[in-house]
C-alpha cells in the first residue's frame, strides 16, 4: 500500500463571525480544508464522519465553555486541539492544558503562527496513525552517490541541491515540510527570490522522475510546503 498524502482537515470553532471568516479564508488559501462553526452545538453536529485532524476552539463560546468542549473532544476523539482566547493569565493557560489542549494562543492570533501549529499537530497525528501500515516497495536515497532510486527502477542522478532538498524532505517522511524550513536549509534565506528558486528546483526534480517513468512522490501543499509522500530508505 502506498502512503497517501492529504491536506490537514481543520474544525474551527469561533463565534466571532469576522474572525472565523478571516481565519477560514487564510487557512484555506494555505491549502488546508477548513470547516468553520460558531458554537459548541454546531461543532458537535459537524464532527461525525468528517475526519478532522485538528480543532481550533475559542474558549468563550455562546452556548458552552470552550474548555468543556475541549474536554469532550479529548475524551471522545483523536483530534489535536488548539485553544484561542483573550485570557492571558498563567492560570487560564494551565486550565486550557488541563482540559486537554495541545496548544494555546492568546488573541489577537497571528494567522501564520496558527497555520504552522496546525500543520505540526496534523503531521504528528498522521505519523502516529500511519506508522504501522504495511507500505509497498520503498524508494531509496543514496547519500554517497547522490542517487534517488525508485521502487524497481533505475537510479536517478541528483545534483547537490536536489540531494539536499530530498534530505530535508525525507527527514520527515509523509509529513509536510514548511517552505520556510526548506528555504532556510537550501538557501539560508526566505524571500521571493529563494521562493522562486525552490519552486524551480522542485519542478526540475519532478521532471527527472517523470522522465524515468515514475510518478513523483513529491507532493505540494499550496503555499505551505512539500511532502515526500511515499516510503523511502536512506542508505
Amino acid at each position: 500500500m502506498t502512503k497517501q498524502f492529504s491536506t490537514p482537515r481543520v474544525l474551527l470553532v469561533e463565534d466571532d463571525a469576522d474572525l472565523r471568516s478571516s481565519l477560514t479564508s487564510y487557512l484555506s488559501m494555505a491549502g488546508l480544508t477548513v470547516t468553520g462553526v460558531g458554537s459548541c452545538r454546531e461543532c458537535y453536529a459537524a464532527l461525525p464522519g468528517a475526519g478532522f485532524q485538528v480543532a481550533v476552539v475559542d474558549v468563550a463560546l455562546p452556548d458552552q465553555s470552550g474548555l468543556v468542549l475541549t474536554e469532550y473532544l479529548r475524551a471522545n476523539t483523536d483530534l489535536k486541539i488548539i485553544l484561542l482566547t483573550a485570557r492571558e493569565r498563567l492560570e487560564d493557560r494551565l486550565s486550557g492544558y488541563a482540559a486537554g489542549a495541545h496548544n494555546y494562543f492568546v488573541k489577537p492570533v497571528d494567522a501564520r503562527e496558527l497555520l504552522a501549529a496546525i500543520i505540526s499537530l496534523a503531521s504528528a497525528e498522521t505519523a502516529v496513525r500511519e506508522r504501522d501500515l504495511p507500505y509497498g516497495p520503498e524508494w531509496r536515497l543514496r547519500r554517497a552517490s547522490w542517487h534517488l532510486v525508485p521502487p524497481g527502477g533505475e537510479a536517478i542522478q541528483l545534483t547537490a541541491l536536489e540531494q539536499q532538498l530530498l534530505e530535508l524532505l525525507v527527514a520527515s517522511p509523509g509529513r509536510i515540510v514548511a517552505r520556510d524550513t526548506l528555504l532556510t536549509g537550501l538557501y539560508q534565506r526566505s524571500d521571493e527570490h529563494s521562493g522562486r528558486a525552490l519552486d524551480s528546483l522542485v519542478r526540475r526534480l519532478r521532471t527527472k522522475i517523470a522522465a524515468a517513468g515514475h510518478t513523483s512522490p513529491i507532493k505540494t501543499a499550496h503555499a505551505v510546503g512539500f511532502c515526500f509522500a511515499e516510503p523511502i530508505r536512506v542508505t
